[in-house]
């Protein structure tokens, strides 16, 4: 057999390879984002400007998460997009190291973000153009949030989140 033949024959041979590959990836990525049974439950207490510093503000966002599950868990991450009046401006992460959580538990924990006081004047600007500064005497303006992102468990298992409500206010 000549260098070009052996060549082609190993060449053919690849494509059966190539499919394993595909489908072994395939299975390993349907894994990773199977749907929990019973993710924790994941409530916003509150999500309030913290303070302004120069350009840039911070916010906190308060969290309870409750564990429905008779076995205890962690979770190691939590990351998410807040946006204020549909204006995406900060990412927001867990504040401390993970979480534990005890068989059908509750703990609480903290989220914060930073921004710069431009992505602030954007959501405030979206405010008013819904019409949120024309308002009775004495009413204050509202803002509204939304916080959108994923929970990472503990076994590396993920689940996606998504709450709104308005600024300021607590539960």
């Amino acid at each position: 057999m000549s260098e070009c033949e052996g060549c082609r024959v190993r060449a053919q041979g690849r494509p059966g390879w190539r499919l394993a590959f595909v489908a072994f990836a395939l299975v390993l990525s349907a894994c990773a984002t199977v749907a929990l049974r019973n993710p924790p439950r994941i409530d916003i207490t509150a999500v309030a400007l913290d303070r302004v510093e120069g350009p840039d503000a911070y916010f906190t966002i308060d969290l309870t998460l409750t564990n429905r599950v008779d076995h205890p868990i962690a979770i190691d991450a939590l990351e998410a997009t807040l946006s204020i009046e549909g204006e995406q401006i900060a990412q927001a992460k867990l504040a401390s190291g993970p979480v534990h959580l005890g068989a059908n538990g509750t703990a609480d924990a903290r989220m914060s973000a930073r921004t710069g006081m431009d992505a602030i004047l954007r959501a405030i600007a979206a405010a008013m153009r819904r019409g949120a500064t024309l308002l009775a005497p004495g009413a204050r303006p509202v803002l509204h949030y939304t916080l959108e992102g994923s929970a990472t468990l503990g076994g590396g298992g993920r689940f996606p989140f998504s709450k709104s409500g308005e600024l300021g206010e607590h539960r």
